[in-house]
């Protein structure tokens, strides 16, 4: 296991989580008039606060595109998936409570399937991918289970859960394409410098998966809570990320009996606990603000 690579997703995956920490504490104290998306932005742009959580989203997407550049993909995406986990320690400091008891066993679940997953996959180093037929193959597919899986969204209009899963499923493909081509841009850029990455298609589907990731992610916020999105995200992210590190990259992990079942017990305990903390959050942004206390006072 490349110890740079985890290093370098652990701090990816921790930077994004006070990223998006700091921007939704932003986005919270926004007005009531603020309803369409230009005036939104229009007020975020004049708060520092939100403006630190960009900067500190660029940085967890450099960190990001280094983390795969050392290592491999089956290894830094599981860990940047569990972003999550980190964003409980840091909305809690933001809020000035500390984690409750129920936090700490989901993130402690999470960490402990995260652990044993990348202990027991110990996935190979692979080799530089060309960008031929089966790779373009590959990516093909991807886009046409996002296609399928944004029909089936399309379809579903009476169950907004149902929706949002599908949402759900379509936003994690194309954040797994998008690493894959953050690593299949790199070695572009390495081998033929930035003339030759220009002139390939992996950088203009980065941006294209990416914007498509990042719209897809909105419309199924808006359609129904977290927990009916967020785990099929994370889980398909996750999946469609070792499928192309072992196909396009060769990134073969351990494939004993044994190592698999470890592997596969390890991957549905960090569901689990990324499930449970998604719950957790949910309950938490549900729960109505408290009155003031002159305002709770008069009313008795």
């Amino acid at each position: 296991m490349d110890l740079l690579a985890v290093t370098l997703a652990l701090l990816c995956a921790a930077t994004f989580a006070i990223s998006s920490s700091v921007q939704h504490h932003a986005a919270e104290s926004a007005p009531a008039s603020a309803t369409g998306l230009f005036s939104l932005l229009g007020y975020l742009v004049r708060r520092p606060l939100w403006l630190v959580g960009q900067v500190l989203a660029t940085c967890a997407f450099v960190l990001h595109a280094s983390a795969l550049h050392a290592g491999p993909i089956a290894v830094v995406q599981p860990i940047v998936v569990s972003g999550i986990v980190w964003a409980v320690p840091v909305r809690a400091a933001i809020s000035r409570r500390w984690p409750s008891v129920t936090e700490l066993r989901a993130v402690s679940i999470t960490a402990v399937g995260l652990a044993v997953f990348l202990v027991a996959s110990n996935p190979s180093a692979g080799q530089d991918a060309g960008l031929g037929w089966g790779t373009i193959l590959l990516t093909a597919c991807g886009v046409l289970v996002a296609l399928a899986a944004n029909g089936l969204a399309a379809m579903t209009k009476n169950d907004p859960r149902r929706k949002a899963f599908f949402l759900g499923v379509v936003g994690g493909v194309l954040f797994g394409l998008v690493a894959g081509m953050i690593k299949l841009t790199l070695q572009e850029l390495e081998t033929g410098g930035i003339g030759g990455m220009l002139s390939s298609w992996p950088p203009y589907a980065l941006l294209l998966f990416g914007l498509g990731g990042v719209l897809t992610n909105q419309r199924a916020y808006r359609t129904a809570g977290l927990s009916a999105s967020m785990p099929a995200l994370n889980i398909v992210n996750g999946l469609t990320s070792l499928a192309f590190g072992f196909t396009v990259f060769s990134e073969v992990p351990r494939s004993s009996p044994l190592f698999l079942v470890i592997e596969v017990g390890a991957l549905g305990c960090m569901a689990a606990g990324l499930w449970l903390l998604i719950q957790l959050e949910e309950a938490q942004q549900d729960q109505p603000e408290p009155a003031p206390a002159g305002q709770a006072s008069s009313s008795s």
